[in-house]
């Protein structure tokens, strides 16, 4: 071979070698890129599914709480509205025994904090008269557990006073100061039950007291009342919803064989939304129940209390699975879960049986046994005391100015004990959990003890 055609083929090998290098670099770069980008898809995969494992607490909460620990002679003032239907805000002070649960907890971790009762009468003045007392009585904040227009005034005592709040089941009105709502802002409940309401073509509103909230637009309406005759609505409803009123057996004039088939409607509603308190909304769902209707009914948030269920038993209704209304999971079947809030409202549970086995353990009053409504006490109640309890703690004394303070500042989730969303007192509605819709169900979880006909029938669940 000549010489040039050996430095010929020299050049060719040392393109062809550097060729190889390239492609070697670039398959190295891609190599590198890819592990690159295979990193931080799982980081983010991680990061995006951190919420949704089991919440940093331990893997069982204890039903004692030794970790709060009020000053010596820490008093929380409790607002009931004592009495019956006919009582506005009354609704709620059976599931505010839940209260007692929170405080007997706090004991059996080797502290105290005092609990104060006064009755409201469901009225204005009887507000002022129960806030004043409490504050005459020394307490260092006030569970002003109770709803509706009459609040208001007790609020703004305590407001004047700069005696701190918790409303368990009411929003917080404008124009006071150092007050706090467990429950959704009402916006954001409106908003939820608005967007339900207009997942349906034609629903039906059927006003039992109370006209829907503005933003909730259903255009046909129908009256109901406590003279309302029930079969004539009940069989009006149901040939409104296209239900047969006739399903049970009922007779429609004529002998065997002149027995009227239900009409057919055309266009049928397909929905029904309920208004009014929770003891009428009670009512209207035995009468809906009595003419067969089957679409789903959609109740306003009132349904969340004790006296909605014990009515509706009460007339012999059942809990049927086409109930809805509007809330944050706070029930019974949260328990069922393997997240933090799980664990601690299993701890929640586990307690209000444990109390309510000692009779010793009375309720809010001091009249009877807890045990005659640990069946319907619930997370509100309790987790309103345990804010309190962590507020003193954090004070390190009971001046409600210092309580105030520290309450604002204060941010609990299920390893604080407390069994409901997590609460955040930054901001006026603690609550961080976003109302939702909740299902009504009928299944018995058998996690509460059991009084005479009270007991956990109706378990909502999102």
């Amino acid at each position: 071979m000549s010489h040039a055609a050996e430095e010929l083929d020299d050049v060719v090998g040392e393109e062809e070698t550097g060729s190889k290098r390239k492609k070697r670099v670039a398959l190295l770069l891609a190599i590198f890129a890819g592990v690159i980008v295979l990193v931080l898809l799982v980081g983010y995969l991680v990061r995006a599914n951190a919420n949704q494992g089991p919440d940093p607490v331990a893997v069982t909460v204890p039903i004692a709480l030794s970790e709060v620990a009020p000053p010596e002679n820490a008093k929380i003032g409790v607002v009931l509205t004592l009495g019956s239907e006919g009582i506005d805000g009354s609704q709620w002070h059976q599931a505010a025994q839940g209260a007692v649960v929170a405080q007997e907890r706090v004991r059996l971790g080797g502290n105290d904090v005092e609990l104060v009762t006064e009755d409201d009468l469901g009225t204005a003045s009887g507000g002022v008269d129960a806030v004043d007392s409490l504050i005459n009585q020394g307490v260092s904040g006030i569970i002003y557990a109770s709803s509706g227009e009459h609040v208001s005034d007790g609020l703004e005592a305590a407001s004047a006073a700069g005696v701190p709040v918790i409303l368990p089941y009411e929003t917080v009105p404008q124009g006071v100061e150092h007050v706090w709502s467990l429950a959704p802002a009402a916006q954001d409940t409106v908003d939820v039950l608005a967007a339900e309401v207009a997942e349906y073509e034609r629903p039906v509103h059927i006003n039992a007291g109370t006209e829907l909230p503005e933003g909730v637009d259903v255009s046909d309406a129908v009256t109901f009342t406590v003279d309302t005759n029930v079969d004539d609505f009940a069989k009006d409803i149901a040939l409104r919803t296209g239900a047969n009123p006739y399903g049970n057996g009922a007779y429609t004039g004529g002998g065997e064989d002149e027995q009227e088939p239900a009409p057919v409607v055309q266009n049928p509603a397909d929905a029904v939304v309920v208004s009014g308190s929770a003891a009428m909304q009670a009512r209207v769902v035995f009468a809906l129940q009595t003419g067969n209707v089957s679409v789903p009914i959609l109740l306003t948030d009132h349904a969340l209390s004790p006296r909605f269920e014990q009515t509706l038993l009460d007339l012999g209704g059942t809990v049927s699975s086409n109930l809805r209304t509007i809330g944050v999971p706070a029930d019974d079947g949260v328990a069922l879960g393997t997240s933090g809030q799980s664990r601690a409202m299993s701890a929640f549970l586990s307690a209000n049986r444990q109390f309510a086995g000692d009779e010793s353990i009375t309720n809010l009053t001091g009249d009877t046994p807890l045990a005659e409504t640990a069946a319907v006490a619930d997370t509100r109640g309790h987790d309103a005391v345990l804010a309190f309890a962590e507020a003193l703690d954090t004070a390190g004394g009971t001046d409600p100015a210092d309580v105030a303070k520290a309450l604002g500042g204060l941010h609990l989730v299920a390893g604080h004990g407390i069994a409901g969303p997590a609460l955040d007192f930054t901001q006026a509605h603690a609550v961080e959990a976003r109302p939702t819709v909740l299902n009504a169900s009928s299944q018995r979880l058998g996690l509460r003890p059991t009084h005479d006909e009270v007991s956990d029938a109706l378990v909502w669940i999102d």
